[in-house]
């Protein structure tokens, strides 16, 4: 009798089981967006330098849609800067120079990451328990590589 107890558990774990509710993810990516909006608003200050504004247009276009697709699933509550986002921004804005991009990029990958990371959790074994959420989640990961991979090449480039 233990055995089969054992055995039978052994299974659930395998299988997942799924442990996040919708805002156990949408409140912590309601705040990623709202940084990664002001760090987009960042961008657009260096739009005269040619390379940021063609990558503000990618970013801003592929978050639009991101955001779209996800209201249609589930409203995304409001949120504001977390104290660290707005300790960054502070400390992104006292820059000047070249220091100034790399710092700006660098940001942009960190959030990118978060974004990402929100998502692997999101999709993995113990994530979401909304099924068709979790399914998003795991489809939008190859476009959020996609944003990450610019931001790293932009980076590169500079």
């Amino acid at each position: 009798m233990i055995l089969l107890l054992v055995m039978f558990t052994g299974c659930a774990k395998q299988t997942g089981e799924y442990r996040l509710e919708r805002n156990d993810f949408l409140h912590p990516l309601a705040a990623v967006i709202a940084y990664q909006h002001a760090l987009d608003l960042e961008i657009a200050k260096v739009q005269d330098q040619l390379e940021f504004a063609s990558f503000l247009a990618q970013r801003s276009d592929s978050m639009a849609r991101y955001i779209a697709e996800l209201q249609a699933i589930c409203p995304l509550p409001e949120a504001d800067l977390t104290t660290e986002a707005k300790t960054k921004l502070l400390n992104l804005q006292n820059s000047e120079g070249p220091g100034y991009d790399k710092l700006l990029l660098h940001l942009v990958m960190q959030a990118d990451e978060d974004l990402i990371g929100l998502h692997v959790k999101a999709s993995g074994s113990a994530g979401l328990k909304d099924a068709v959420l979790r399914g998003w989640t795991a489809e939008k990961l190859p476009m959020l590589i996609k944003r990450l991979n610019a931001s790293q090449t932009m980076w590169h480039t500079k």
